[in-house]
């Protein structure tokens, strides 16, 4: 009895009774770098394109707009290298993640996506591990985004005594699309981790996630997760009916 006592307490816990660990710490840095840094560049760039802005170039002066927009370029430009030093486990398997593809789970899920949109988890969603289609999806596009704006930004920067002017000619408008393009995902990323799945964000503030929303959001992570004993499957499911009741009590007042 003394025996089975000790390993009872031994078993992994939730955090809180509540929560799931999702990102460690580098990870979460490298996240709020590059969408930090990406805001920067895009507010420091403003006033070139419309003199809504101008009052920018009064403020700081057009001097110090443009080394600041070149810093945080610098910023923007190190934090994928740097994640792969301080967060290699979260890099890697985010990594994995991205180059999982399932046509057929990932249009199903697709299909449904709408309904994400305004914050409703409907009926018929494929099980997702630990990033969903969507997320996946989102994270390709990124890259992309990056990519185009990191050759292109490299260019205009340095570009006029190694390239073509017919080549420097199509980086100021492929710079320039590639900046809204993301800044496009980066509101409709901000709308979804704020507004439809609040939840989420917890994931990138502190580092973990209600088990409740692991098992409606990432249903193989979570019960692969149960499956390598991080936690019970009977302290999960408590831990969401004490939430639900919680809910249902706050909703009723």
């Amino acid at each position: 009895m003394i025996i089975m006592n000790i390993r009872e307490a031994e078993k992994p816990m939730l955090i809180d009774n509540n929560y799931v660990h999702r990102h460690e710490k580098g990870f979460i840095i490298c996240h709020w770098m590059n969408a930090i840094s990406f805001i920067m560049l895009f507010v420091t760039a403003l006033p070139l394109y419309t003199d809504t802005f101008k009052f920018l170039y009064d403020v700081f002066g057009a001097y110090n707009l443009q080394i600041m927009h070149r810093v945080f370029a610098v910023i923007f430009i190190v934090t994928p290298f740097l994640g792969f030093f301080i967060a290699r486990k979260g890099f890697s398997l985010w990594a994995k993640e991205i180059l999982t593809v399932n046509p057929a789970e990932d249009m199903a899920f697709m299909s449904k996506f709408p309904l994400e949109l305004i914050g409703l988890h409907p009926e018929g969603v494929p099980k997702q591990g630990f990033y969903n289609s969507g997320e996946r999806m989102n994270s390709a596009l990124q890259i992309g985004i990056w990519l185009l704006l990191v050759a292109s930004g490299l260019a205009l920067w340095v570009g006029n005594s190694y390239l073509s002017r017919e080549t420097m000619a199509w980086m100021g408008p492929l710079h320039s699309a590639a900046a809204g393009l993301g800044f496009a995902a980066f509101l409709a990323h901000l709308y979804l981790a704020a507004v439809a799945n609040p939840d989420s964000l917890r994931g990138m503030r502190k580092g973990n996630i209600h088990v409740r929303y692991a098992k409606a959001h990432h249903e193989k992570w979570y019960e692969d997760l149960i499956a390598r004993g991080e936690f019970t499957r009977e302290e999960a499911e408590k831990a969401i009916k004490a939430d639900a009741m919680g809910k249902s009590a706050s909703g009723s007042m």
